[in-house]
Formats: C-alpha cells, structure tokens, sequence
C-alpha cells in the first residue's frame, strides 16, 4: 500500500509547539525545591529531530514518486530557504548587542560561533569551546544552540545522496527493512559513544543520526503500511505517547540519564506513536491541532533561534540570578521578534521572493557578521562598547576573566615554551610534565604537585614566592578526575615522580572526592616520599553568572566599595567546599600524609578572605582559581604559614 503524506497535518506543528516550550523553559532554568522545572526540556530537540527526519524523508520520497528522481540541487535550495533566512536575521540583530555587552574575550568567541553556524559546524565548535577548563557556562554562549542546526544539515549532506542512489534499486519494503537496520546500528553508535564519552556524543551527528533515521522510518511505514489508525491499540497509543513526552520533561536529567542513548528510546517512540496514530477524530491529535498549538507550531523555527540569545543577552545584562520578572520579559520579546520575523522574513523569504534577491539579500547578511569577525579576531576588541565603560569601573583590575585564565597558564608555558597548556587541552597530562625532567639542583628537596587546573594554581603560588622556598624545586603533573586511573599510571612512571621527594596532593574535590582521594593516595604514598594533601581552597557564589569580584563591583559601581569586599566574602563563601576539609584532613590523616590548609592562605581568618588585592586586583579569576596576583599573595601565606618548612612535625590545621 502506498500512502503519501505530503497534505497538511496540523498536528504535527502541535508536536513542534510542546517540542519548542519545552526547550524554553528548559532554558529558563526556573529555580524550584528540587532543582530545575522541567529538567528533561532538552529533550524537545529530539523530538524536533525525529519530525525532521520524517518530513523532509517524506518530501523527499513524494518527490521520487511524482517525478522518478530526487534533485539534489532543489532539496538543498530549499534547506537553505527553509534555515538561512531566519538564521541571519537573529545574526544581525544580535550583532549590535554583542558588540555593546561582551568582553573582547567573549566577543571573539561569539563571531567565531556566528561562523560555525554559518558553516553548520556548531556541534563541534561549541564541543571543544565547553571541554575547556573554566569555559563561560553555555547559558551564556547566545548561539549555542546552533549546535542542532549543525547536526541536521550533517545529517542533510549524507541522507539525500543515499537515497538517490537507493530508491531506483530497491521497492519500498525492502527499504524500509533497510532504514530499520540503520536505525538500530546507529542507536547502538549512539550508546556506545554515550558510555564512553558522554560530552562528545551530546554533540556528535553519529549519536543522533538514530534520531532523524527513526523518522525516516516512520514516512516510509505510513508509505507503505498506511496510518495505524486501523489498530484497536493505536487508540490509545497518542494518549500513552503524549504522557511519555511529558513524563520525560518533568523527571529527566541530562546529567544522570544516558542521553543519548537508551534513555532517550522512549521520547524516540512516544514522537513516533503521535506521528503513526494520529487521527483526526482522536482526543490528542485534536488537542495537537488546535489554534494556539499549531500557531506556536509553525513559530516554532524563529522561537528556537531567537530564544537562546535573548536568554543568553539577558543573563549577562543581569547581575544577580534572573527575576521571574526577568524571565516573563526574555519569553514576551521571544515571541514578539519570533512573530515579526516569522511573518516579515521567514515567510517572504521561503515562498515568495525569487532566487536571485535571495541570494543577494543573504550575501549582503553575511558583510556585518564578516565584518565584526575579522574586526574580533585582529584587535584586541579594547574600542568595545562594553570594553570602555568598564575600564573606567575597574581602575587597576582586569575585567575580561579569559585574559587573567589565559595569563594564569604562563608560568608553565615559559618552562617549557615548546609546548603550550592552556584551557584548550589542560584535561590532559601535558607532555613536559610526562617526559621531562623538571628538577635542576642536586641539593633541592623537589616537589611534584599533582591535581587538576588547581595545581596550576598552587604551582604558580610556589613558583612566584621561589626566594621564600630557598631550597625547594617545584614541578606539576596533571591529574583529572575523568582519566584518574589512567593519569596516575603515566604518573608513576615519569621522571618527576622518580625524582620527587615530595609528592603535592592539590585538586579540586568534587563529590566522589573520598573514593579520588583514597586512589591518588594508594598511588603516590610509597618509596619513602613525603606525601603532603592539600584541603579544598575557598570557594564563592554570588547567586549568578559572575564571579563574586565582577559581581560586587558591578551591583556597587563604585571601585572604592573594593575595600569592602574581603570582609563581606565570607558571606558568599561555599559551605560544602569548607566542609569536605574535615574529611580530607581525615583521609589524608589515615594514609600517613601531612594535610596543609589551602583555605587558610584564601581566607587567612574567619572575619575576612581576600578576594581584592591591596592594589585592587582580583585575586581569584571565577569562583575557585586564583589569578597571578592572587597565587603570588598566597604563596606568600604559605611560606609565612611554615609550608614546607617542618612538613614532617606537624600539620596545620584547617
């Protein structure tokens, strides 16, 4: 039996409707009780790919079926209708914000990202930019969401081409068995990946081919089996789906689901149940078809792209965590630019207006967003709008956190200036730290410091203060948390280790740090080296996207309310982090090691912590790393504090 499905089906921009709320308020991030409302939000990009796959599979076997062929050059002309036109738009009209609100640093970042989507390669763009060690948060990031786009136009490169080759060879039940098969091969990529590399598979087009192939699967059977709507069962299958759907928003976690992959199979199935049962005379396809629904529906394009920015925008305008007030406004212009854009471009542009001012109106998009691209990437953005104001506000500070991150990797990257650590790649040991010698003086103690982006910092604090260590050599080995057993296997057969008289326990300490601890302690606490375990430094939260410093200044806007500053931190100090010490201290204790206090060279009393040096510079870069003005004033405290200096008769308390 051969159904084609190509007439309107307003249900269909009913799924679209849910599909897009959900991703909104997803991305609101509306505080309640028990952590976010609607956590599984993220899923209605899933459910987007799945109508994806399905409608532009059935254009595509309509097209075969009226005309015999596929062009490939049409199928691509109108991708380029459908996604360009709404796309630039939100482009220029963030262009102008951006240049007005964002750092150099995150003005780079931002006409990179613009390029990237541009290129349809988001997914991979924003995969490394969020792996580095302290990235923005992405709520942030006002065109990371372009990662979706990216992976379906990936996915659009292949698919078309495929079927080209395959639908003059084959009928259409043996294609559908074929589609089946590489639906559940791709699922099984996609849970693989998803257990071996979660971040890399969120991002991969081969994690979420399944997705878009599922609904390709779909426009075939209703081709060739017809609509389920014959089946006694299908009439409840609209209803069961639809309480999936929801049930998966409310209660799903993207950190504690296997997404995606085998968590996400039942948004996958529930998408496809509405899409096959759908009926006319069925209660959810006519609640799926009402007006308000498929309004929001067919919106639904311009509301994904201009929701993300203006989130993004607006959390960076705000200074502490975003108001309900807030949130209400973000959603209201949401929807008032969706409209316009929707109606004023997106329409005009996919139906109406002929090739030729098309493609001139898009080259012409593309100038400004050259323009500010090339301007970002060959100044140092110090003419911004933002750049300016703030200059003047800060006085001897650095406003732009990238630049004190970036200076921060310095030290070690003069040690050893063959091989750059930065961000981009400190996951990992770095190859001076594997192989090479650090220590030069026969007559030194040497002290290896081991841990993550942390032990930078601590190195950095030593490294700084050499002269008040006369007769110690420092060196670094990185340890994460994602490859502990693998790092400290490296570890022990480097010639740092061997050569270490002193082993520096010095990481961050996340939740599973007793079980971290106990394992690096196993490793290192043998052949008769001194094993000192540093306790977690102070930790601060200012309630929104800004560390406690920028915070301060910006609810203040006066830089002599700085002197302030120190006395007041202690109110917005982490509690958990000063609590894990007790235990550190216990664990370190058990194994024979000596604990340091690193907390106490943050916050040398309980009245006060250093967050603003005397010069009024910051002495900590986001909410735990130090600046080099900061690891310079604590090591300084250190040294004062008898770090090193009688190591083996007594501990210092925490």
């Amino acid at each position: 039996m051969s159904t084609s499905s190509s007439s309107y089906r307003p249900e269909i921009d009913g799924m679209r409707a849910i599909a897009v709320s959900a991703v909104i308020l997803y991305h609101l991030k509306i505080q309640t009780s028990e952590g976010t409302f609607l956590p599984g939000g993220f899923l209605g990009v899933d459910l987007f790919f799945v109508l994806s796959g399905f409608l532009i599979s059935g254009i595509m076997l309509d097209e075969f079926s009226r005309t015999g062929g596929i062009s490939v050059k049409q199928f691509y002309l109108r991708r380029a209708r459908r996604i360009l036109p709404a796309l630039l738009l939100v482009m220029l009209a963030s262009l102008p914000v951006a240049w007005f609100l964002l750092l150099p640093s995150e003005l780079d970042r931002f006409s990179l990202s613009l390029v990237a989507a541009l290129g349809f390669v988001s997914n991979g763009f924003w995969f490394f930019e969020l792996s580095e060690y302290g990235a923005q948060s992405g709520l942030l990031q006002p065109f990371l969401h372009t990662w979706s786009l990216a992976i379906e136009e990936q996915f659009y490169l292949l698919f078309p081409p495929f079927l080209i080759l395959l639908l003059p060879r084959v009928k259409m039940r043996p294609l559908l068995w074929i589609l089946v098969a590489m639906t559940i091969a791709g699922f099984a990529v996609a849970a693989i990946t998803t257990v071996l590399h979660p971040a890399f598979s969120f991002y991969t087009p081969t994690s979420r081919a399944w997705e878009m192939l599922a609904g390709a699967v779909l426009a075939v059977l209703v081709r060739e089996i017809g609509p389920a709507t014959r089946w006694q069962i299908s009439r409840v299958i609209p209803a069961v789906s639809l309480v999936v759907l929801i049930g998966a928003f409310v209660t799903q976690d993207l950190v504690s689901m296997q997404h995606p992959g085998l968590g996400t199979v039942p948004v996958i199935l529930a998408t496809c149940g509405l899409i096959w049962c759908a009926d006319r005379n069925e209660p959810v396809t006519r609640l799926l078809s009402l007006s308000p629904l498929v309004w929001v529906g067919k919106l639904s394009y311009s509301l994904y792209l201009w929701h993300f920015p203006i989130f993004a925008f607006g959390r960076i305008m705000s200074i502490d965590k975003p108001s309900p007030t807030e949130m209400i406004a973000w959603t209201a212009l949401t929807f008032a630019l969706s409209a316009i854009g929707y109606y004023l471009v997106e329409r005009p542009f996919r139906f109406r207006v002929p090739w030729r001012p098309f493609a001139l109106s898009a080259a012409a998009a593309l100038v400004p967003v050259a323009a500010i691209t090339i301007f970002s990437v060959t100044t140092d953005g110090s003419q911004s709008g933002r750049t300016q104001a703030l200059a003047k506000l800060y006085g001897p500070a650095e406003s732009d956190n990238a630049t004190l991150a970036a200076a921060s990797w310095q030290l070690l990257n003069k040690r050893f200036p063959d091989e750059e650590i930065g961000a981009w790649n400190a996951l990992r040991p770095s190859e001076s730290g594997s192989k090479e010698l650090w220590f030069e003086s026969a007559g030194s103690a040497n002290v290896l410091i081991i841990g993550d982006s942390l032990s930078k910092d601590v190195y950095n604090a030593l490294t700084l203060n050499a002269e008040r260590f006369p007769n110690y050599e420092f060196a670094r080995f990185n340890l994460h948390r994602s490859s502990l057993d693998e790092d400290l296997s490296l570890l022990r057969d480097t010639p740092n280790f061997e050569a270490a008289d002193v082993i520096m326990v010095a990481p961050n300490y996340y939740r599973e740090f007793r079980t971290a601890l106990q394992t690096i302690l196993e490793a290192v606490n043998h052949d008769g080296k001194t094993v000192l375990v540093l306790g977690n430094t102070a930790k601060f939260d200012a309630g929104g996207p800004r560390p406690l410093f920028d915070w301060f200044l910006m609810k203040t806007q006066e830089t002599s309310a700085l002197t302030e500053l120190n006395a007041l931190a202690t109110q917005y100090e982490d509690r958990r982090a000063q609590d894990q010490n007790s235990a550190i201290r216990e664990i370190a204790e058990a194994a024979g090691a000596t604990y340091l206090s690193r907390r106490r060279l943050v916050c040398p009393d309980e009245a006060s912590c250093t967050l603003v040096t005397k010069t009024g510079r910051k002495t900590m870069y986001d909410d735990l790393h130090w600046t080099l003005e900061g690891a310079a004033l604590f090591g300084q405290r250190a040294a004062s504090a008898g770090w090193l200096r009688e190591i083996e008769a007594r501990a210092i308390n925490d």
